[in-house]
């Protein structure tokens, strides 16, 4: 229960929002941390408090400290909640505004006025020389996952226009460690198309700002908008206990920044992308930036790694009603069957194929579309291609819900081919600057979402397509980064606008079909794992994690992906990637790999043998025994992939509960076919007995079963003895209360 209280003398603070009664503080109270923030007697808002949970209205007044030199101001130096371009400020700031007699920078104020709604808290800020100028600052508590979210909305009471230059959402500062000299190292997800979301570790040192970000105006796959702040082990501290950590909700460009001065104190900064950003705002007017949300821990990655996907999950459950009471379907998708080479009969057959083995959605892929025979034409031709249909797709549609299975389709709004009926007819469309070439990637140009007509075309496309053919799912592409990016359309507009346009309008699409469709569910997917961010995630039901479905590759991937994806949007698919002329990956490796979230099916059917039907089948039965642990349940790694030696890696999906968990385990290989050491699980309940079940190659039959009390499988763990010789060894264990 959120409670505003007015007594300093609160014994054993509730989660929610209390204010101090003596002094203009914020105490924003979760189940195991406490964020504090307050305004000085100048008026300065800045953080007092984040980090272990208080249980006291403490007498936390905020006051600035005098200058340590004329080159160190105090206002350079102070934790400020929102630090702005203007005056004695050198660090990272993160609102700038230029406004109408060609002032650049503000001086804000906090006003005196503060609302708490619930678990919101809104403080408002004010211009202390423009005083129309109004900016609010929004605070949302998530208590039981101990994590805080934030956003501001700027106000233009002025007579005339503002322009904004940069609207990052917050600064965040963890404080600082113990020791001077302890090393503190931020964790950050680097990767490239086919290489995403790789863990990266980099110790911060003073006077080196570290970045992360993508300009290319959606999330990208070469970084991701995700941090987490941890201090590193030595002879005397604890190490990473303690841990900082957030995402973006956002799917355009966007930047995060890391910056720690010589007395260890770290700025954390992020938001929208400010490269060839801007934002005019006239009379009137407002803008918010999207939300910055992040956390605090003591649990090590471990606690980081739980709290965010269970966060994030959250949100989507209040948002999307697709994800209410369903688990996320075992999928077939046909696109390695057929290619392009795709036609009713073909899909009929997979169709036939796919039922039997358990299957819940069936989808068809890129090429059911106008000219498109290949990834040069027909893209923005929303209209089912006769000669490969000439029934349309409703009868695959039919014949898939008769079987028992929905039906997907592929779309890939946001891009055009120039050799395309729409191009031809609306080249205006695309992103262009008149005189200038066009820069095409993979044969496609971007459209630009934010003119009116053209989501109005997408909808009615896209609508249309859904309704006749009774489409339950489609999966959502979007296959090149933004270039040329303009506002030629409303030339009465500040063009650097069109970067939140671009996102605005995916978004609206996306809702507006969620709303008049609203069993309808949509995966995003973006070259694979290129826009799979809190602010689509929150929308959806599930992302395309990557386009590599090499189950070793894929370790790394869903390694780095699950610091932020519940584990029921992390869909990995069974494929042949991986096999060549000397190496076959056993089915089960492959299997097992797809098993730590939402599964799907990509392999040929038609060049399965019975035997492989057969062990497809049995292990997608076996998944939907396990898949309430594994889609709700917390992931975690007991052992991390490593690029080194036998790539051994191990992971625990717990159910919140603790009344079971399934274990995966993989080994790459065993070159000195040494035995592998027992794996310890994690948080089970000690007193409890529980059943171990362990499954290798065959999903019908249990190498072992036994029972061991969780004090024992936490401090002794179990033996894997079936990944002890061999190439892609893998097994998989369940553990439940007995």
């Amino acid at each position: 229960m959120m409670l505003w209280k007015n007594k300093n003398t609160v014994t054993g603070l509730s989660t929610g929002i209390h204010k101090h009664d003596k002094f203009n503080t914020w105490f924003l109270v979760t189940d195991a941390s406490t964020y504090v923030v307050g305004a000085t007697a100048e008026g300065y808002l800045v953080n007092l408090h984040w980090g272990a949970r208080l249980e006291q209205l403490d007498n936390l007044n905020a006051t600035l400290n005098t200058d340590f030199s004329s080159q160190d101001p105090a206002i350079t130096m102070a934790k400020e909640e929102l630090p702005i371009f203007g005056g004695l400020r050198y660090r990272e700031n993160a609102l700038k505004i230029e406004l109408p007699d060609g002032t650049r920078e503000l001086n804000l104020l906090y006003a005196g006025d503060a609302n708490v709604t619930g678990n919101h808290l809104d403080l408002h800020l004010r211009d202390g020389n423009h005083t129309d100028l109004l900016v609010t600052l929004h605070y949302e508590v998530d208590a039981e996952n101990d994590i805080i979210r934030r956003s501001y909305t700027v106000r233009n009471g002025l007579k005339k226009s503002i322009n904004i230059s940069k609207a990052l959402t917050a600064a965040w500062h963890p404080p600082t460690t113990l020791g001077r000299d302890d090393k503190r190292e931020i964790v950050t997800l680097s990767g490239e198309w086919n290489a995403e979301t790789n863990v990266e570790t980099t110790v911060l040192r003073p006077g080196v700002r570290h970045v992360v970000e993508s300009t290319r105006g959606f999330t990208a796959h070469a970084s991701f908008p995700y941090f987490a702040l941890r201090s590193v082990a030595d002879e005397i501290s604890n190490g990473e206990q303690d841990v900082y950590f957030g995402t973006l909700a956002w799917s355009g460009g966007w930047e995060i920044s890391a910056q720690m001065n010589p007395e260890g104190e770290v700025r954390i900064a992020g938001g929208i992308q400010h490269l060839d950003f801007g934002w005019t705002l006239e009379h009137g007017e407002s803008f918010t930036t999207p939300v910055f949300a992040a956390g605090y821990t003591n649990e090590g990655m471990s606690g980081a790694r739980k709290r965010l996907p269970r966060h994030t999950r959250k949100y989507q459950k209040k948002n999307v009603k697709t994800q209410q009471k369903d688990y996320n379907p075992v999928l077939y998708n046909s696109w390695e069957a057929v290619a392009f080479n795709v036609t009713a009969e073909k899909q009929l057959e997979l169709v036939e194929k796919a039922a039997p083995l358990g299957v819940e959605l069936f989808v068809i892929d890129d090429g059911w579309f106008g000219a498109r025979d290949n990834d040069s034409a027909g893209l923005g031709d929303w209209y089912v291609n006769k000669d490969k249909f000439p029934n349309g797709v409703k009868p695959i549609a039919d014949r898939a819900h008769a079987l028992g299975m929905k039906f997907g389709i592929w779309f890939e709004p946001e891009g055009v081919n120039p050799n395309s009926d729409l191009y031809r007819a609306h080249p205006e469309w695309a992103f262009h600057y008149p005189g200038i070439p066009r820069y095409e990637a993979r044969n496609e140009l971007s459209l630009n979402l934010g003119i009116p007509e053209v989501r109005d075309y997408l909808y009615k496309r896209l609508h249309t397509i859904i309704k006749e053919n009774d489409v339950d799912y489609i999966k959502w592409d979007m296959n090149r980064p933004f270039a040329e990016v303009s506002m030629l359309h409303d030339n009465g507009r500040n063009p650097r606008e069109a970067y939140v346009h671009i996102v605005n309008g995916y978004y609206d699409l996306v809702d507006r079909l969620k709303k008049d469709f609203p069993d309808l569910w949509i995966e995003s997917c973006s070259s694979g794992g290129g826009r799979m961010d809190m602010g689509i995630v929150e929308r959806v039901d599930q992302v395309w994690t990557s386009d590599n479905t090499r189950p070793d590759g894929r370790l790394f991937i869903q390694y780095g992906a699950s610091l932020f994806l519940p584990p029921r949007v992390m869909y990995g698919w069974v494929t042949e990637s991986g096999n060549d002329d000397n190496v076959k990956i056993p089915l089960s490796f492959r299997f097992h790999t797809s098993f730590m979230g939402g599964l799907g099916i990509g392999s040929n059917l038609n060049d399965f043998k019975g035997t492989d039907m057969e062990e497809t089948k049995n292990w997608i039965k076996l998944y939907k025994e396990l898949r309430p642990v594994i889609q709700d349940g917390d992931l975690d790694w007991l052992v991390p992939p490593s690029r080194l030696s036998d790539l051994t890696a191990v992971t625990q999906a717990t159910a919140q509960d603790r009344s079971e968990a399934v274990v995966l385990a993989f080994r790459h290989r065993s070159p000195f076919n040494r035995p592998i050491p027992k794996v310890r699980l994690r948080n089970l309940e000690a007193k409890q007995m529980y059943q171990v079940r362990i499954w290798l190659e065959d999903a019908t039959k249990t190498e072992d079963t036994y029972e061991m009390s969780g004090a024992l499988l936490m401090a002794q763990g179990i033996s894997l003895p079936g990944l002890n010789s061999g190439m892609f060894r893998s097994a998989l264990v369940h553990v439940k209360k007995a």
